[in-house]
């Protein structure tokens, strides 16, 4: 029976949101916005916005824009007044303004504008606070104007504390980049058995770790996000936008400067000197979700400083930064582009090493104390206690079909971590990169670790739709998952907390199954069929190739991939099932779809997948801009032929995107752990379940108590009627 207190915990959680809603920061209901930080029709804004929430004694920078439209001069800051609880900025933080920065931007108001050219100017003058923090938990409410008041911002920022229990030795969050809930059923039905329609038991390995819930994964900017906007969110607590990691977004021109958030790794760094971090990811270790464990940056891009950023301090035009370098105890992954260095002339050989300012940051690893490691064999044969940085490619690492089925395909790139100009064809598995990064950890560390694995080619193979290779990469998670969680039982009997989540969603879905045997030898083209007469459309509907897709009650089951004694995928499965879902994207751009997957990937994509669309230069002239088409070279690879997809998204795409839907969240551990996953929440709230597992941000004087429940702060703001309802509800379940 279901305790009467994890009832009351739930029927608070369950209300805590209601309340009442600033109309200002409710977002402008636009493509295009002038800053979306901003209050709606202000010319004034302040971050951490509205809404932010912070752990106790979490650092971040406070950031105060004003604008001036349709100018090139910057406003002044006349008679400013920036409160928080009634006293000045910088008598509470006790820290001193930086000076006043000025700079001119532009923006497209929507995409008319953006099309004919048209930009608005907006003139900027910023003042910040930086590296400040609240210790004491509670609400705070901000108050910002200037001039008299002409433009004025207010916001509540809550701090949160969850008391000084902490719950878990270990942490390890998977993610799953862009793995959709409808991506997880995918893979359970090529690779679990089931008796007349049952999966009984036999569902995914993250499917059974015990709770389940739901996260939004939207930004601040957009209601579809990217995974560095997501895992910021993850790590940090805070809404942020596209390509953004660890900092707000302002409207500089550097990507530096923004204002920052902590990390959860920073505040372990801080807080637990004793407690092991560790990232591994299938990724190049510069990608956003691994960079957004402790870099600063508006652009995920910056991967030459992000590599910087993981050994040593912030460093951008003097700016204060108190949190110390993550300096992660296990780093694993692709990304050796942004270590090497190279003295060759050669541009095609100058093109392989970007690394900052193009030292060589193997050695500058090394002389932090780190060995390092760029093979299968190398990693296999280490036996030390780290720290250790592992990069096993130039690029991100190949998929585990690659990997493992096909490593002769790993010969058509050169992708050596080194630069050299050759292959990398010992590339570990996630599994192997996870399980020794916990061994290493366990060796290193007395007080525990937190460790995130990241499984990213679901994502890199899912936006040129190579489903195969996506499901294959979810399934390497799946297995991975198992394993840590037999170590768990084996080594620490329940003491680690297991995260499964995916940082977004992709519009992936299946629609039914296909015949592929069928389908290959049907024809593409049905002139023959419906004769010379018929209509251009009509000749375009390719009506018996689709008479091999099956739907509804024609879809029966697939073949699966697996061997059911390992529950791993085999070559003979993989290489040419009978019956395939007939899945697809929402959002397509112009390719051929046969439903088999590409034995031989193209050279062009890293991690190795298809290729479904390229520019075309005649219509990218005509047009001023890219304009995706078919792929010759992705189309009728072995004589079956294919049918034709017709695009919806924007012209310039020739990769499917990201979608809206809001992905599944997993959890194994202490009961406490796992009744705060099992709602629907906020991407940011994930933050704060993973800081209180272990312990962070505690405030004996106002924790959040019963763990997981609204502070008493916020009951005034819950409407008692609607309190009384959700709690004679409850009661009555029990009855």
């Amino acid at each position: 029976m279901v305790k009467v207190t994890e009832l009351l915990t739930l029927a608070l959680l369950s209300v805590a949101t209601v309340g009442a809603i600033n109309p200002a920061s409710v977002p402008e209901q636009s493509q295009h916005a002038r800053y979306r930080a901003a209050p709606r029709g202000s010319l004034l804004s302040v971050v951490p916005v509205d809404g932010a929430e912070f752990l106790a004694g979490q650092h971040y920078d406070i950031s105060i824009e004003l604008h001036a439209v349709d100018t090139q001069t910057p406003p002044p800051f006349t008679a400013l007044q920036a409160t928080i609880n009634g006293q000045p900025f910088e008598n509470f933080f006790s820290k001193s303004y930086s000076p006043v920065e000025t700079w001119n931007y532009t923006y497209f108001v929507d995409s008319a504008a953006r099309d004919s050219h048209k930009q608005t100017l907006v003139g900027v003058s910023r003042i910040a606070l930086r590296s400040v923090k609240i210790d004491k938990a509670g609400e705070y409410k901000v108050s910002v104007q200037v001039d008299g008041g002409k433009e004025k911002v207010e916001a509540v920022w809550k701090v949160r504390s969850f008391g000084a229990k902490r719950w878990v030795k270990n942490l390890v969050l998977f993610i799953g980049d862009g793995m959709a809930p409808t991506m997880i059923s995918a893979a359970r039905y090529i690779s679990k058995q089931t008796t007349f329609g049952k999966f009984g038991t036999n569902f995914l390995n993250m499917e059974l770790l015990g709770a389940i819930g739901k996260i939004a994964t939207n930004g601040l900017d957009s209601i579809i996000t990217d995974s560095a906007n997501s895992a910021h969110a993850y790590n940090t607590g805070h809404k942020s936008s596209l390509n953004a990691l660890g900092v707000y977004p302002d409207t500089s021109g550097p990507s530096l400067d923004d204002p920052k958030v902590e990390t959860l790794a920073e505040i372990l760094r801080r807080t637990r000197p004793d407690m092991c971090i560790g990232i591994v990811t299938t990724a190049e270790v510069q990608d956003a979700t691994p960079a957004a464990v402790f870099s600063h940056t508006r652009l995920r891009g910056d991967k030459a400083i992000i590599t910087d950023q993981m050994i040593n301090p912030f460093n951008f035009q003097n700016i204060t930064w108190d949190p110390k370098p993550v300096k992660a105890d296990v780093y694993m992954g692709g990304g050796g582009k942004y270590f090497c260095n190279t003295n060759s002339t050669d541009p095609a050989q100058k093109s392989l090493c970007s690394s900052l300012k193009n030292q060589d940051y193997y050695e500058n690893y090394r002389k932090n104390g780190y060995t390092v490691v760029k093979s299968q064999q190398e990693l296999d044969a280490y036996n030390g206690n780290g720290p250790i940085v592992g990069i096993f490619a130039l690029n991100n690492l190949d998929t585990w079909i690659e990997r493992t089925l096909w490593k002769d395909n790993l010969k058509i790139i050169k992708s050596h971590p080194d630069g050299n100009g050759q292959s990398a064809t010992e590339q570990p598995g996630l599994q192997a990169m996870t399980l020794k990064a916990i061994e290493v950890m366990d060796r290193r560390c007395k007080d525990g670790w937190f460790l995130m694995s990241e499984g990213a080619s679901i994502d890199k193979s899912m936006h040129p739709m190579d489903f195969d290779r996506g499901l294959a990469d979810l399934l390497e998670l799946d297995r991975t998952i198992k394993a840590v969680k037999e170590y768990d039982a084996a080594h620490y009997q329940g003491q680690t907390a297991i995260i499964v989540t995916a940082d977004h969603s992709q519009a992936f879905d299946v629609y039914g199954s296909v015949d592929t045997q069928y389908f290959n030898q049907l024809p593409s083209n049905d002139d023959l069929k419906i004769g010379s007469n018929a209509t251009e459309v009509q000749k375009s509907l390719q009506i018996q190739k689709r008479f091999a897709i099956g739907g509804a009650w024609e879809t029966g089951w697939p073949t699966l991939i697996t061997d059911p004694t390992t529950d791993v995928p085999t070559l003979e499965t993989i290489e040419a099932p009978r019956y395939k879902l007939a899945a697809g994207k929402v959002d397509a751009v112009p390719h051929h779809e046969d439903f088999q997957i590409r034995k031989k990937p193209s050279p062009n994509t890293t991690p190795l997948t298809r290729e479904p669309a390229i520019v075309d230069k005649g219509l990218s002239a005509i047009f001023g801009k890219d304009v995706g088409v078919p792929n010759p070279a992705d189309d009728n690879l072995d004589g079956h032929g294919s049918i034709s997809v017709s695009p919806n998204l924007n012209p310039e795409e020739i990769v499917s995107q990201h979608s809206l839907q809001a992905v599944d969240l997993y959890c194994a551990g202490p009961d406490h752990v796992k009744m705060r996953c099992s709602r629907v929440m906020d991407n940011t709230e994930l933050f704060f379940i993973m800081a209180d597992a272990l312990g962070l941000g505690s405030d004996s004087s106002n924790s959040e108590l019963p763990p997981g429940s609204v502070s008493s702060s916020m009951h005034s703001a819950v409407p008692s009627a609607l309190l009384t309802t959700v709690l004679v509800g409850l009661v009555a379940m029990l009855f």
